[in-house]
């Protein structure tokens, strides 16, 4: 198989998954009110010959307006009538000034007759021909723009590429370009529960992706077969802390934006508190964050009232170019680029299990036992909705305190109650130096905030494994009971560790099912056990100083005092 064919299966397999999700969240409000018009299930022609259906709202019978294209495969009419996700039916929905063309996918509900005896779909080039179409309807203004989250933001990427004269801008949320070694293995771990979403629906791409454990030349060619250089106008990017593959997402803002001649400066990404399919809402797992709430719908507002509306006062030029949430503080940041300018801040792994601003001398080290019979639970993190349901499985962040940091096989180390806020903005890095009596292990780390009441929430959790931690192209068995440093980077974050509160960090061998349990075999035998107990050891001396990474903004005499 081809790295193109391979995408293409991808593609439809990752986004087919999370269709009955997202359907679930689209919401509905009366269409034709007040001299409003809508014309429902009609047919949009493309250059092979076939129509894909569509439903096209309108603000008045005449007039010439701009248009938000949506370009869906979660079924354009799931209800009466049709209207786009929630974060289109709050302020949003601007239905005086906007028409809205909502298209069913090639293949997909209205338009799945329009897949009959063709090959290879391409999303990309049916979504040139609808914004072309758009274009030439003399109720539209000749301006097109794009939005959605998921495979609605991801197909955004793919119409782009085709450069369509009439797209003027686009909003792709919670949607990273093309299918990179890290969507799918983290720190060299299969992404086990992300995989499983997608079996249960019936697409076995994991075979696929367990062919290719390794990052090489298969995950780089199916990256590279989307062009992002192509890609130049203006593009809000929307992605949350609790987002699938937060990183990803950041890295195709970062790298679409480098690739931008003509609209360099006009490229922008907002990071909220959010999960994948729950942008724009306060409560995400276990904690609530009102001041995020509709901020999505309001900023994209303003992005389209300048681009398609050409209204110079709607505030978008003064938007800086990285707007994020920062946790624990709970308000919105401004910076220039993400990540903001921080320096990095350390706490040692020391005895008594705690974390420590003075480096460890003669201590030694700690040691538990990891049994992959037992793995221990996965309790939140960058997961999707649909998942749980079916895996029950708890999402977001979430209190760790009972059910994962009392177990025998995770050890937490925990900094003193803090005097001062600890502001922290990026991706923290955890340096262990580690030893197992296997040949092959991993190092899963999750990073939380402890409050006074004891619970310990979530704020990002990562995972390596032994053979990849000197590199993700060339994995190496090691010698049971050598010392290796091995560094567990975490998704970026914004997190403002409060004053009273502490910082907690928990070491373990799993993070079930969100990562696949390593059987700590890596030389396997014929007839040898498919399974091994590890003992695994932490140190934390004056030769093997492990320690937690902290990316921090503020005064560098308020961080001393903490």
């Amino acid at each position: 198989m081809s790295a193109a064919d391979a995408a293409s299966s991808l593609w439809i397999a990752l986004f087919c998954t999370l269709l009955p999700c997202l359907c679930a969240v689209e919401q509905r409000a009366r269409a034709g009110e007040g001299s409003r018009t809508s014309r429902l299930g009609i047919s949009i022609p493309m250059r092979d010959g076939k129509s894909l259906a569509a439903d096209v709202l309108l603000p008045a019978p005449e007039g010439e307006f701009p248009t938000v294209f949506i370009h869906t495969p979660y079924n354009r009419q799931y209800g009466d009538t049709p209207l786009p996700d929630e974060l289109l039916a709050r302020e949003l929905l601007d239905r005086d000034h906007y028409a809205y063309v909502i298209v069913d996918w090639r293949g997909f509900f209205g338009s799945k007759a329009a897949a009959k005896g063709v090959g290879k779909l391409d999303h990309g080039r049916d979504g040139h021909d609808v914004v072309e179409w758009i274009a030439r309807q003399p109720w539209s203004n000749g301006k097109v723009g794009t939005w959605g989250i998921s495979a609605v933001g991801a197909v955004q990427y793919r119409t782009a590429i085709e450069q369509p004269e009439h797209l003027t801008c686009i909003v792709p949320a919670s949607a990273n370009i093309g299918f990179p070694y890290e969507q799918f293995y983290y720190g060299g771990v299969p992404q086990l529960y992300y995989l499983k979403v997608m079996e249960t629906a019936g697409h076995e791409v994991g075979k696929l992706v367990r062919d290719h454990p390794v990052n090489g030349e298969f995950w780089r060619a199916m990256d590279g077969t989307f062009d992002r250089g192509r890609i130049d106008l203006p593009a809000l990017f929307v992605t949350g802390w609790f987002d699938t593959h937060p990183h990803l997402k950041i890295d195709t803002y970062r790298q679409i934006r480098a690739k931008g001649k003509r609209h360099y400066d006009d490229m922008k990404l907002i990071i909220g508190p959010w999960l994948h399919t729950r942008i724009g809402k306060p409560e995400q797992g276990a904690l609530s964050f009102p001041e995020a709430e509709d901020y999505v719908a309001r900023q994209t507002l303003k992005f389209y009232d300048f681009w398609l509306r050409g209204d110079k006062d709607s505030g978008w030029r003064a938007m800086p170019t990285v707007q994020y949430f920062q946790m624990g503080s709970n308000e919105w940041k401004m910076a220039d680029d993400w990540p903001p300018p921080t320096k990095t801040l350390l706490y040692y792994l020391r005895s008594g299990r705690r974390l420590d601003r003075e480096p460890p001398h003669r201590e030694g080290h700690d040691t538990y036992v990891s049994d992959p019979a037992d793995p221990t639970p996965t309790v939140g993190g960058n997961l999707i909705e649909l998942a749980r349901a079916r895996m029950k499985v708890p999402i977001g962040p979430q209190d760790l305190s009972k059910r994962v940091e009392r177990r025998k096989d995770v050890l937490s180390f925990t900094t003193d109650v803090l005097s001062n806020d600890l502001e922290v903005a990026g991706s923290v890095k955890v340096k262990l130096y580690a030893s197992s009596d296997c040949d092959d292990t991993d190092f899963a780390v999750r990073l939380s905030e402890v409050y006074p009441d004891g619970r310990s929430m979530l704020v990002a959790d990562g995972i390596q494994r032994l053979r990849f931690c000197g590199s993700l192209e060339d994995p190496q068995l090691r010698e049971a009971g050598e010392i290796h440093e091995v560094t567990v980077t975490l998704p970026p974050t914004a997190q403002t560790f409060l004053a009273n509160h502490r910082l907690r960090i928990s070491v373990s061998s799993s993070n079930y099912p969100q990562y696949e349990v390593n059987p700590n075999i890596g030389r396997r035998r014929l007839f040898g056990p498919k399974k091994r107990v590890a003992t695994n050891r932490i140190y934390h001396d004056e030769a093997h100083p492990s320690a937690v990474l902290l990316p921090v903004a503020g005064d560098e005499r308020e961080r001393k005092k903490q």
